[in-house]
């Protein structure tokens, strides 16, 4: 009931790569009274935690500071036992690699302590890493070798500077 009022497609969604499916799927709709996307963001046993957003208008994303943050989308991961996972900082970058066929997570960054509880937890066997090409990316990444349980295959992708996975 919470996300009734957000079911509503915006051009902006397919300007960003999403497509109608993943855009159903995950739930992401339109809040015309914010004009703002907005994503629901479930811990990973599926309970809707918080809701995300970003204005079509100036394009900043409005993300809870004091939240602790899940894994994006790691419940979808577990439910459908996917165990080859991509890795990206942000939401929309995780939506353009499920749009490409790539099942992705977001970190809402590089990381923190929980996430790496949350995910040294979790069954995936395989994860390939799509931080942005820029000096975060490249400590993102070494975060994640440093923090990610040590019987899992990591590998990276290389994302050219300056860019992200969805440009």
């Amino acid at each position: 009931a919470r996300l009734d009022n957000m079911k509503y497609y915006h051009p902006y969604m397919w300007q960003r790569k999403m497509t109608k499916e993943i855009v159903d799927k995950f739930q992401i709709g339109y809040d015309a009274t914010k004009q703002m996307i907005s994503f629901p963001v479930w811990d990973d046993q599926g309970k809707l935690v918080m809701i995300t957003y970003r204005s079509v208008k100036d394009k900043r994303f409005y993300i809870d500071k004091d939240a602790e943050k899940p894994v994006y989308l790691l419940n979808f991961i577990k439910a459908e036992k996917i165990s080859r996972v991509y890795v990206c900082e942000s939401q929309i970058n995780a939506l353009t690699l499920w749009s490409w066929g790539y099942p992705a997570i977001a970190l809402f960054g590089t990381g923190s302590k929980y996430q790496y509880e949350i995910l040294n937890k979790c069954p995936v066997r395989e994860y390939i890493l799509c931080f942005d090409g820029d000096e975060a990316g490249d400590k993102g990444k070494d975060r994640f070798i440093k923090n990610i349980r040590k019987d899992v295959f990591v590998s990276y992708m290389k994302i050219p500077r300056g860019r992200d996975v969805n440009d």
